[in-house]
C-alpha cells in the first residue's frame, strides 16, 4: 500500500472500522444540529451541508461502494450472516435516501426557515438511529469474519485495491483532508473534546 509521513498501513477491516469513526463523527455533528435546531439556536447551515457532502462522497461514495461490491459479496459467496447482509443492504439505500431527502431540502431557498429545519430534524434522527446499531454489527460480527474467507495474499490485495479506490475518488491525501473538515466543523460546532 502506499504509504506518506501522516499514513500508515492498516489491516483493510481496521481501515473499514476507522471509517466507521469518521461516520461517527458525522453522526455527532448531525446530532449537535438537531440540538441547535430544537433550542432554536443558531442553525449551522454550512456545517450541515459540509457535513452531507462528505456522507455523500465518502461514506456513500466509497465506504458502502467497498462493502457493497467486496465485503458483503464474500458472505453471499459463503452462505454466511445472509439475514445480516441484507439488513445492512438495505440500511445503505436507505441512509441513501435519507441524505437525498437532507440534501433536497437543503437545496431550497428556504433552508434557514425554522419551519423547513424541522423537516431536517426527523431525518437526522432518522439517519441517526439506523447507523449506530448498523455500524456496531458489522464492526463487532462482519468485519471479524472477512478474513476467515480470504487467503493473506488475497486480503492484502482487496486492501491494496481499497486504498486505490480511496486514492482515486479522494486524491492522495483524500482521507486527511475529509478528516480536516470534520475537525474544523466540530471546532465550529464546538464539539471538540
Amino acid at each position: 500500500m502506499h504509504k506518506n509521513h501522516e499514513e500508515f498501513d492498516v489491516p483493510l477491516t481496521e481501515d473499514l472500522m476507522r471509517e466507521h469513526g469518521i461516520l461517527n463523527r458525522i453522526l455527532l455533528i448531525y446530532q449537535a444540529v438537531i440540538d441547535k435546531i430544537k433550542y432554536k439556536q443558531e442553525y449551522p447551515l454550512s456545517a450541515l451541508a459540509q457535513s452531507v457532502e462528505i456522507i455523500q462522497l465518502f461514506i456513500e461514495g466509497h465506504h458502502e461502494r467497498m462493502e457493497e461490491d467486496y465485503i458483503f459479496p464474500l458472505f453471499e459467496k459463503h452462505k454466511k450472516e445472509l439475514t445480516i447482509i441484507a439488513t445492512l443492504k438495505q440500511q445503505h439505500i436507505q441512509g441513501r435516501e435519507i441524505t437525498a431527502n437532507i440534501q433536497s431540502i437543503l437545496d431550497g431557498d428556504n433552508a434557514h426557515d425554522h419551519a423547513v429545519q424541522l423537516k431536517i430534524k426527523p431525518l437526522l434522527e432518522q439517519f441517526i438511529d439506523m447507523y449506530r446499531p448498523h455500524e456496531a454489527r458489522e464492526d463487532t460480527e462482519i468485519f471479524p469474519m472477512v478474513r476467515s474467507f480470504l487467503t493473506e495474499k488475497e486480503f492484502e490485495e482487496l486492501s491494496e485495491k481499497f486504498e486505490q479506490f480511496e486514492h482515486q475518488l479522494l486524491g492522495e491525501h483524500g482521507l486527511e483532508n475529509i478528516m480536516k473538515k470534520i475537525h474544523t466543523i466540530e471546532k465550529n460546532l464546538n464539539i471538540i473534546f
